[in-house]
Formats: structure tokens, sequence, C-alpha cells
């Protein structure tokens, strides 16, 4: 594909029904050899495949053992063709002109990372904790040309191939939850690669939404075992992403932290509505006191 300008990679673990679905949403962009759709099984115990009407610009590569988002994400950049990496997650929903509005966005505009916003499916019923993770509107916005670093996720994101590879990828090392992304972001961000910035006018929606006991999982992953790989490659980012430590250890000494933490997980259980504020504390609560057990 010697014109190839997209290349949309999309990493997958054991989910066959919502690879098929987003297949046949991309399927309905107007065909070209300007674009392509790279899949990257992640050693799906049963490998998952290509439907036989899947068009030719559509490639299906696979990790034979399943070595985590890092790796399944660098297998299908080092397979790309196109000048721009669009990377997406499997529970999005594509409208058939999403490559066309990509398009006009790449070239209207200047970005070393751009990255969707993402909202709840319509009709998809949610609890309020649900409603607020899937809907990042209001949560994240541009500022100036410089999306904070611990705000840049690649789960629906644009960037140039070229720079990518100029920092080797994301880190493979990093092979649970969290980490990776983070550790990308500030990487560019210190070559120099720092212009991150909201896709304004093209949400994408989710059609899977997570469970509560599902984010309290990853997130404990992240704080015992993502964060501390992380913090030690980057030692100096551990004020930014765990701030106000004399605070912090003031508030361990009453025993506050985890008091606080598990109130909120009832009232989340409860399904109360609370202030998104109220919600972001909660988020952090179960980083930190992982971190603090691990």
């Amino acid at each position: 594909m010697a014109n190839c300008r997209l290349s949309i990679v999309i990493p997958v673990y054991k989910d066959q029904k919502n690879l098929d679905r987003i297949l046949t949403e991309l399927s309905a962009n107007p065909p070209g050899d300007t674009w392509e759709v790279i899949v990257v099984d992640d050693g799906s115990p049963t490998p998952l495949e290509l439907t036989p009407s899947t068009p030719d610009h559509f490639k299906l590569y696979r990790n034979e053992t399943r070595n985590g988002a890092a790796s399944a994400r660098n297998t299908g950049v080092n397979q790309a063709q196109g000048e721009f990496i669009i990377l997406l997650s499997v529970f999005l929903k594509i409208p058939k002109d999403y490559v066309t509005q990509s398009s006009n966005f790449i070239e209207t505009h200047t970005f070393d990372i751009a990255q969707h916003l993402l909202t709840k499916e319509a009709g998809l019923v949610a609890d309020h904790f649900q409603a607020f993770l899937v809907d990042q509107r209001g949560r994240t916005s541009n500022v100036g040309l410089d999306l904070p670093v611990k705000n840049t996720q690649f789960g629906a994101a644009i960037f140039k191939k070229a720079i990518f590879t100029e920092v080797d990828g994301f880190d493979e090392n990093m092979n649970h939850y969290g980490g990776h992304e983070l550790d990308l972001a500030y990487r560019l961000d210190q070559k120099g690669y720092s212009t991150r910035i909201i896709i304004e006018g093209l949400p994408l929606e989710r059609v899977k939404l997570e469970t509560h006991e599902n984010v309290r999982t990853r997130l404990q992953e992240y704080g015992r075992i993502g964060l501390p790989a992380l913090l030690k490659k980057h030692p100096e980012l551990k004020n930014t992403i765990l701030p106000y430590t004399t605070l912090w250890l003031v508030l361990k000494l009453l025993g506050l932290p985890k008091l606080i933490e598990n109130r909120l997980a009832r009232h989340v259980e409860q399904d109360w509505e609370l202030p998104n504020k109220k919600y972001r504390l909660y988020l952090h609560l179960i980083v930190r006191n992982a971190w603090d057990a691990r």
C-alpha cells in the first residue's frame, strides 16, 4: 500500500464477537488504498479470525502467547504501513465516516498525540459509577496544546508512526495493567513531542462497560505492580502521580485513606450518585492505598 496514510491498529484478546462488529463498522467506511486495518490477536486461547467478506486491506496478526496490551500494540504498529497510527479499542463503535473525519482532522491540526473522548453508546444501561467512567466529556479537555501526561491515553488515539518508532514504542516490560501508556507519553514528552490534544467533535461510543469489581481489581493491580514499575523507571514522576506526600502521611496516621476508600466503595456498590470529584478521589485512593500496601 504505497499510498497508505492511516493504519488503524486494534489489539484484541478473546473477543470474536466485538471484533466482527468493529470490523463490519470499519468496512462501511469508503474503500481506498490510503488506509488499512491491523488486528492483533494477543494470544487468545481460540485464535481469532477475519470473516471471508473482510476487505483485503484488513490484516490479522497473532501473538502466540498473551503478552499484554503493550506487546500487542507494538506488534500492530510494527506491521503498519501508514504514516499515522490510530490505536482503537475493540469495544468502540465506529461511525461510517470515521476514516474521512480522522483524515480531515489530521490535515487541519498540528499535534503529536491526539485522543478521542469516549462516551456511552446510546441506550446502553449504566449505573452512576459506570456513567462517570465512560463519559469523558467534562472531565478531560484541552489545556492549550498540552494535555497533561497523566491524562494521555492510547485506547483511542492518533499519532505519527515515526515518533512512536523513535522512542521504541511501548515498554513491553510493563505488561501489567497501567504504566505503559503513561510511560510512552512521558518519553515522548521528554523528546519534545508534547503537543497533546483532544479530537474535538468526534467522540467515540463504548459498547461495553466495565463493572465496579473489574475497575477496582485493575486499579489495585496498577497500584501494586504497574505504578511501582513506572516509578522505578521514572522516579521523578512520583510527585506528579502521588502528590501531597506530607498530607498523605498525616492522613495515614489517622487511618483515613482506607476508611474513606471503603466508604466510597459502599456508596458505589449502592449506586449512589456522587459528584465527579468524589469518584476521582475514590479512584485515586484505590491506587494509592494499593501502593502503600504492596
